[in-house]
């Protein structure tokens, strides 16, 4: 395998990430179906929960975190809608990269082409941290394919991150101690104890250690790019965040966002969804709900 796509630094690191993987999925509902899907990038591994009707909650987690980031949100979802869950390109988890992802462009191609092997129809993408900025790339170059966007902590979306963040990032690569590394994504999630020595949290260093992502860093969008960003738009920021300033960010997606629902929501940082997953549960809902109830090619009042 060329050394230009994501991969474990060796069998030992993917053996320990599978268990931790393992245990964590375990604790999700149990999916309604599982699909390994071919991407001219390599093949995406995909989960389905529930079987409602009507457009479908697509999920793009954040780096690290895989499916199992949204085992606060999961069964919640899943009781409304069809569930799409997206294991992505580049990191780590079951899905396999075959060739290299260099530039934004590409990293929109491989999901639109999964979207569009889906057959979802205008689907509504929910993106956290790296994962909301993927969602926005794909709106970007191919908006026939989204019904909305909720973005939940978005990197590198609406405002740059902290110069503190790059720092600790550069903590939690590979080959650097294990206690070094938690204590680096300890302080970027800014969690309590309780939420992040979960499975979540342990899945999320054992990733960092021994997975090496090869994928380009996020690079902001321009103002001309979200303004055009035809599409509804959830903004879910962490008040406390450490990734980013929530007020400018927030400031920036009512600005230029020509149809956003901003919230910051005090308390939270960049693990949102898990600190106040009611909140985020039925934002997200809420908003499939009112863009649904609007009709296709119509935006909400």
């Amino acid at each position: 395998m060329t050394t230009d796509v994501g991969r474990f630094t060796g069998p030992e690191a993917e053996t320990r990430f599978r268990e931790l993987y393992d245990a964590a999925m375990a604790l999700l509902p149990a999916p309604e179906g599982t699909e390994d899907l071919r991407t001219a990038f390599g093949t995406v591994r995909v989960y389905r929960f529930g079987s409602a009707a009507g457009p479908p909650l697509v999920l793009l987690p954040g780096r690290g975190g895989t499916t199992a980031l949204w085992l606060p949100n999961l069964a919640g979802w899943a009781r409304r809608r069809t569930v799409y869950a997206v294991e992505p390109l580049g990191d780590a988890g079951p899905s396999r990269q075959t060739r290299p992802i260099r530039t934004a462009d590409d990293q929109a191609a491989w999901l639109d082409e999964l979207l569009e092997t889906l057959g979802t129809g205008p689907a509504h993408l929910v993106g956290q941290s790296v994962g909301a900025w993927l969602a926005v790339q794909v709106a970007l170059r191919a908006p026939g394919r989204i019904g909305s966007l909720s973005l939940i902590e978005p990197t590198q979306v609406l405002g740059r991150i902290r110069p503190g963040l790059v720092v600790a990032g550069l903590l939690t690569v590979p080959g650097l101690p294990e206690r070094l590394r938690r204590r680096a994504l300890r302080w970027i999630v800014g969690t309590g104890d309780e939420l992040f020595d979960g499975p979540i949290g342990r899945l999320t260093v054992a990733a960092a250690g021994g997975f090496r992502n090869v994928t380009p860093p996020p690079a902001l969008p321009s103002d001309d790019a979200l303004r055009g960003l035809r599409v509804p738009v959830l903004v879910l920021l962490g008040g406390r965040s450490r990734t980013h300033d929530a007020r400018r960010s927030a400031h920036r997606a009512r600005a230029l966002l020509p149809d956003a629902r901003v919230e910051i929501v005090d308390g939270a940082g960049h693990a949102l969804n898990g600190e106040f997953p009611e909140l985020v549960t039925s934002r997200v809902l809420g908003l499939a709900d009112e863009v649904d109830a609007a009709g296709p090619g119509r935006r909400p009042a």
